[in-house]
C-alpha cells in the first residue's frame, strides 16, 4: 500500500528532460517563431493590399505612391546600413561597460559609471552634432580635404548614436549579471572553477536570458533613433521622406500623408523583424523559472 502511494506521488513530479525533449522544444520554438513571422508578414501584406485597394478606388493618388517607392527604397537601404553598425557596436559597448561595472576593479567601475552618466545624460541629437562637428574640424585641420571630412564625420555621428545606446545597454547587462545569485558564484569557486570559467559557464548564460527582453526593446528603440542622423546629412529613410515632402507640398498637401504612411510601414517592417529575431533567441535559450517576465 505504501509502495503504491509512493508511485502515485511520483506521477506529479516534473520529469527530467532528455536530449530528445530538447530537440522537441527547439522544433516547437522554431515553429512558433515561423508562425509569428508569417502572421506579421500576412498583416503587413494585408495592410499594403488595403492601401492599394483604396488607391484603386481613388481615395488617394496611387500613381504618386508608386512613384516615390524607389527613392524610399534607397533610403531604407541606408537605414539598414546604419542599423547594421549601430546595434552591434552599441551591444559591444554595453557588454564591456556592463561587465566593467560589476568587476572588483575600482578603476573599471569608475570608468563604466562615467560612461553611463555622460552618454545617458545627453540627448542623442546633441551627441550626433558634437561628434560630427568635432570630427569635421579635426580632419580639416589635418588634411584639409572636405570630402574625407564629410564621410568620416557622417560615420562618427552613427558611432555617437551607438555610444548613446550602449549606455542604456550597459545598465541592462549590469542588471543581468547582478541577477545571478551569489550562492551559485560561491559554489562554482568552491568546486575549483576559475573566475573566467565562472563568468562564461555560470554567470553569462543566466544573465543573457534575463537581459534579452530589455535588449530587444533597446534594439527597437535605436532603429527609430537612426532617423536623427539625417540632421547631419545621412540620406536615410527619414531624410528621403523630408525631401519628398518638400516636393509634394508644391503639388498637393494630401500627398504628404502618403509619404509618411509608407515610411511608417517600412520602419515597422524593420523593427518587427529585429524584435522577432530577438524573441526567437529568447525562446531558444529559455529555461523554466529563469526567464524574464513576458513583455
Amino acid at each position: 500500500m505504501d509502495r503504491r502511494r509512493w508511485l502515485q506521488s511520483l506521477r506529479g513530479l516534473p520529469r527530467r528532460k532528455g536530449p530528445h525533449t530538447g530537440r522537441g522544444d527547439l522544433l516547437r520554438n522554431a515553429t512558433r517563431f515561423t508562425l509569428r513571422v508569417l502572421v506579421g508578414l500576412g498583416v503587413t501584406a494585408l495592410g499594403f493590399a488595403s492601401l492599394i485597394y483604396l488607391g484603386i478606388l481613388h481615395y488617394y493618388n496611387l500613381g504618386y505612391a508608386e512613384s516615390i517607392l524607389p527613392a524610399l527604397g534607397q533610403g531604407f537601404l541606408v537605414t539598414l546600413r546604419l542599423v547594421a553598425v549601430v546595434i552591434p557596436l552599441g551591444f559591444a559597448l554595453g557588454f564591456f561597460f556592463g561587465w566593467a561595472r560589476t568587476t572588483r576593479s575600482l578603476l573599471l567601475r569608475g570608468l563604466g559609471a562615467v560612461y553611463v552618466e555622460v552618454f545617458r545624460g545627453l540627448p542623442p541629437i546633441v551627441l550626433i552634432f558634437f561628434s560630427y562637428l568635432l570630427t569635421t574640424l579635426a580632419i580639416l585641420n589635418i588634411s584639409r580635404n572636405p570630402f574625407i571630412a564629410g564621410d568620416v564625420a557622417l560615420w562618427m555621428g552613427a558611432i555617437a548614436l551607438s555610444f548613446h545606446s550602449g549606455a542604456y545597454q550597459t545598465e541592462i547587462i549590469r542588471a543581468g549579471l547582478l541577477s545571478v545569485p551569489t550562492g551559485q558564484i560561491e559554489a562554482s569557486e568552491a568546486i575549483g572553477m576559475s573566475r573566467w570559467q565562472t563568468m562564461f559557464r555560470v554567470i553569462l548564460p543566466q544573465a543573457f536570458r534575463i537581459s534579452l527582453p530589455p535588449l530587444g526593446n533597446e534594439f527597437a528603440s535605436v532603429i527609430k533613433d537612426t532617423s536623427l542622423l539625417n540632421v547631419i546629412g545621412w540620406l536615410d529613410l527619414a531624410q528621403i521622406g523630408l525631401l519628398q515632402v518638400s516636393t509634394a507640398l508644391k503639388m498637393d498637401f494630401n500627398l504628404v500623408f502618403i509619404i509618411w504612411i509608407e515610411i511608417a510601414m517600412l520602419y515597422f517592417v524593420l523593427t518587427f523583424a529585429v524584435t522577432k529575431v530577438v524573441r526567437f533567441v529568447e525562446n531558444r535559450y529559455k529555461v523554466p523559472g529563469l526567464e524574464a517576465a513576458e513583455l
